[in-house]
Order: C-alpha cells, then structure tokens, then sequence
C-alpha cells in the first residue's frame, strides 16, 4: 500500500495555450509514462476508502482529477484514460452540466472510424469575440447523459464541484470601478448582484468568505448614474462621468457602503450551494456522491460542517502535500499537472509518493 497517495489535478485537456491546459498529446504521455513506471490510475471509490477508512491500495496507485467538468474531459481525455488503462474523477460545477441532448462525438469515434477529427466539437478555442471585437469566454461543458455514459464505462467517476462555483464581495475596500464587458474568465461570476460602474469591492471565493452585501444607496447611485448597457456603460465610465460617480462613492462613509452578512445569511448560502450540488448530482448519476472539491482549493470551518451535513464526506483542496491512509480525507492535497512531459510528472508522483518529502516540498510550494 502507497505510504501516500498522489493525487494530480488537471483543468482543460485540450490544445488551448493556456495555464491550467493540458494538450491531448501531452496527456497521453503522461498516461504512458505512469504506466510505464507501473503506476494505475485509480478510481474514486477506492480512493475515499483509502483517505477516509486507510484501506489499502496498489503500490503505485495515483488518482487523476479534473476540475470544472469541461466538454474536453469527456471528448479528448476520457477515451485517452480508457485506452492507457487508467481511472479517472471528474469534479463537475453543476450549473454548469449541460441539460439532456444527443450526446457529442468524441477521440473514440474518431478512432473508430465514425467522425473526422473536424467533426468534434470545438473545444480547443474556449474564446471568441463579440460583435464589437471584445474577447468573451465560450467554454463548452458536457451534459448529464455525457456524465452518465463516462461512468457506466467504468473509467470514470462524477463527483462535486460545488453548484456555482462563484466569489462574494469580501469588504468594503475598492480602488475603481467594475468594468462593463464580456466575462474573461470561466468563472468569475460574484455571488451578489453586480452592475456595470459597481465598486470593485474586495473579492473571494464563496466557500471561504463571510460575503459583504453593498447597501441599496450604493445599488440607487450607481443605476441613476451609469447606463446598464454594455457599450453605453464602457463610454459613460471611461468619461469624465465615471470619475464623477467614483469620487461619490469614495467619500461615503464605509457603513454606508453595505454590511456583512450575518452568520444565518452565511450558513443559508453555503446551505444552498452545497446540498444544490449534492443533489442534483445524486438525482443525475442515481448513485451516492460523497466527494467535494473545493473550488481554488479553499473553505472555511462552516463550509466544510455544512458540507458534511449535506452528505459530502471527502473533500479535496489544491494545496500540495502527502495524503496519509485514514487521516486526509477532510482536506485532501493535490499538485497541479503541468503540460510538460512524462519525466516532469514521474518526478513529481515520485515526491507525493512519500509523505517526509510530500510535506517538504508542499510547504515549498505553499
């Protein structure tokens, strides 16, 4: 049995140049490569056996995450993990899980003989423009149906990724205003209302913060001053206008600005993204579900009771560092796989493998 159980974490496996990207042909060298050097992927039931029971697993066991529960986990690195023999866990934000539709070609059809590589959905470009030439975010996620036939496969397992995946307003600290435009992030989407020439209120993730909720004079102000269209909005806050309304909203004392939420409001939102999650996947995937991660890895002390309340039992984080049988499963660690190649990765798999050194250089890494 493993003294520590590696666990990497990927995002996109697609060909997108981007940091958290894993190129398909990179992917596959890291599947040849762990099994080359006699490492199996593992599934996600006899992972939470290990973290929270200290059951035993192969010598070289590793587990293979994938956050967000993007279209080309299902098109390009399911098919690549059942070809190389190895398990994987796909952690799916699910507001994001596509409604019931046909479900979309994928590496295997085209191996097949079925489609041409042209024929798969395009999941390599996740941006686009808008008709006036802005840069907006067009990510494709994969649907509930697509979900269940990766897990009937056996190669795959579905778990949490909370429902939203969202940041609150933290305080009442800004510096500007909130740009109006198209979204340029996957997810970066704030709990509480937002309008174009908002203060650009200190944020953080939603499962970590107690939220800052800004006050109805702060809401009133900023829809009497600045037009709620995004084009108008741009022209209004690039302008003298602009600077008009921040230099309003500076020189309001800062309980004017808005309150924090209190401890009912913080459990009830918690309460309702977490057990959203867990439900819906349960309904979805006619199973139980017991496994969270937490999205940029972190939580507070009410998330996590919250989160155990709902039904979750095992909860991963991004923090790198060893993962001991039997006492990891409340925060489980886990480093970032890189789109180098397989010797990069052995080496790392290599140091989370053993728990001293795990410990050494996640503290590094910290």
């Amino acid at each position: 049995m493993p003294k520590s159980l590696p666990v990497l974490m990927y995002h996109y496996v697609s060909s997108w140049p981007n940091p958290i990207a894993v190129d398909p042909d990179v992917f596959e060298s890291h599947l040849e490569g762990l099994a080359r050097a006699g490492y199996r992927g593992v599934g996600l039931a006899e992972a939470e056996a290990f973290l929270l029971d200290g059951e035993p697993l192969p010598d070289k066991a590793v587990l293979l995450t994938f956050d967000d529960g993007f279209l080309d986990n299902y098109v390009n690195a399911w098919p690549l993990l059942a070809k190389h023999g190895h398990k994987g866990t796909i952690f799916a934000v699910t507001n994001k899980i596509v409604e019931e539709g046909l479900p979309r070609p994928t590496l295997d059809d085209v191996w097949s003989g079925f489609v041409k590589m042209d024929d798969l959905p395009r999941v390599n470009t996740p941006v686009g423009k808008t008709r006036e030439g802005l840069r907006v975010r067009t990510d494709l996620f994969f649907s509930w149906q697509e979900a269940r036939l990766m897990e009937a496969s056996g190669w795959i397992d579905v778990a949490g990724h909370t429902h939203t995946h969202r940041s609150v307003f933290t305080g009442p600290g800004f510096d500007g205003l909130m740009e109006a435009g198209p979204r340029r992030r996957t997810f970066d989407r704030v709990e509480q209302q937002v309008l174009f020439g908002m203060p650009g209120f200190e944020r953080g993730p939603a499962m970590a913060h107690r939220a800052f909720l800004p006050a109805p004079e702060v809401y009133d102000m900023v829809r009497a001053a600045v037009p709620q269209t995004g084009h108008e909005a741009r022209e209004f806050l690039a302008g003298e206008g602009g600077q008009a309304l921040l230099r309003r909203l500076k020189a309001l004392p800062k309980e004017r600005l808005g309150r924090m939420e209190t401890d009912n409001e913080m459990r009830a939102r918690l309460h309702d993204d977490l057990a959203s999650c867990h439900r819906l996947l349960e309904a979805n995937l006619g199973h139980p579900v017991r496994t969270l991660a937490w999205p940029w890895g972190r939580f507070c002390s009410e998330a996590l009771e919250i989160a155990k309340e709902v039904g979750f039992s095992v909860f991963f984080t991004t923090k790198a560092g060893p993962n001991l049988p039997g006492r990891s499963a409340d925060a489980v660690c886990r480093f970032k796989a890189r789109n180098r190649g397989a010797r990069w990765l052995l080496s790392r798999v290599g140091v989370y493998s053993r728990p001293l050194l795990a410990r050494a250089y996640g503290a590094i890494r910290s």
